[in-house]
């Protein structure tokens, strides 16, 4: 591992080793931007529906909480390409594409250079690898053959913070050491075209873009205090893909918004009651952008002022759902509108298939 063991030790032997912190952030997005308008447009005339259905897309796509979205394409007619084959190209060099770009950017951020990295955990959900995306990144980024890999395929919108859980609990079992995480999806690659509500939803919300963080004991950055997670496999067919005549489709229950705040607002008061802090000890709120009513869902659930998630909204509008990223990138987003104080906390929350949800307490220097 790179660099001196940052660990020190108490009287009587006992070693404390300093908390991993966050050391870098980075994204990346597709050139290619469709308003909500052109995308409308274009599905009508290529997927001709019913009366009721094109007034259900209309209003849809119409909702001010979604303006425009990226995606992995060079002209809009792609996206509905019907070659598995073709699809699949697009999203490998898509995906390895974007992660190489975000991670670039965290590690110029964060003042490394990619040899430095010693663990690299990569997660989508949006398209299937193997070798995973986690090697093709790092053959694409230059880090070192011997750097350790791990792929989280499977974990839907959710899987930033499990991700970034593993980087950390590396950092902890190698001081010194600096991990990675990238998270990227093309929800391009996942269309299906229909008339049911939630596929009407799922085309009018998701976009395609990556992130990147950078974990280490050294340098500054917020520390990661607390991380909690929660699984309900009594909703576990609420928030999934299932393959539909050999394409991913994505299945949105309509209950979505209530498991989302329900779940992390227990994910949240677990992290509480253990760090024994009221939530006015939180004053930084970074939540998956994962749409207009699980937004108000989970402002209403935890108590939060329009403010608090501006950001969010902000990452929504600007790019639709991300999935996995969407998280990270409202961090980004979040910290470019206010620097963070010294001692602030801030709440990271995600959620996805699963049905499952995540937290991480942060707190800043």
């Amino acid at each position: 591992m790179h660099g001196r063991d940052s660990s020190r030790t108490l009287a009587g032997g006992t070693r404390i080793n300093p908390a991993p912190r966050l050391v870098g952030l980075g994204t990346a997005f597709p050139p290619f931007r469709v308003s909500q308008g052109e995308a409308l447009r274009f599905l009508l005339k290529r997927f001709p529906v019913s009366p009721a259905a094109r007034t259900l897309h209309a209003r849809v796509f119409a909702h001010e909480s979604v303006e425009t979205r990226r995606l992995a394409v060079d002209r809009l007619a792609e996206v509905a390409d019907r070659d598995l084959d073709r699809t699949h190209r697009r999203f490998e060099k898509a995906a390895v594409d974007l992660s190489g770009r975000s991670l670039a950017a965290a590690l110029r951020r964060g003042g490394r250079s990619p040899r430095q990295i010693d663990f690299l955990a990569a997660a989508t959900c949006t398209g299937y690898l193997c070798p995973g995306l986690a090697p093709l990144t790092a053959d694409r980024a230059g880090l070192r053959t011997d750097v350790r890999l791990a792929d989280l395929v499977g974990m839907g919108c959710g899987a930033a913070l499990p991700a970034l859980r593993a980087a950390a609990d590396f950092c902890r079992a190698h001081p010194g050491a600096l991990a990675a995480v990238v998270c990227t999806e093309i929800c391009s690659a996942a269309f299906f075209p229909g008339e049911a509500p939630d596929l009407v939803v799922s085309n009018a919300l998701f976009g395609d873009g990556s992130a990147a963080a950078l974990v280490s004991d050294r340098g500054s950055g917020p520390r990661f205090v607390d991380e909690e997670s929660l699984t309900l496999p009594a909703a576990r067919d609420d928030l999934r893909f299932v393959t539909d005549g050999g394409r991913l489709r994505n299945v949105l229950s309509p209950r979505v918004p209530v498991l989302a705040a329900r779940a992390t607002r227990t994910v949240l008061n677990k992290i509480l009651r253990r760090q024994h802090v009221s939530p006015d000890a939180v004053s930084r709120w970074v939540l998956h952008a994962g749409g207009a009513r699980v937004l108000d869902a989970l402002e209403k659930s935890l108590g939060l002022a329009p403010d608090d998630l501006a950001a969010s909204r902000a990452i929504l509008r600007r790019h639709g759902n991300l999935s996995s990223p969407s998280v990270l990138v409202a961090l980004a987003e979040s910290l470019a509108r206010r620097p963070a104080r010294p001692r602030e906390r801030a709440f990271l929350a995600s959620f996805g298939a699963g049905f499952s949800a995540h937290g991480l307490l942060l707190e800043f220097s």
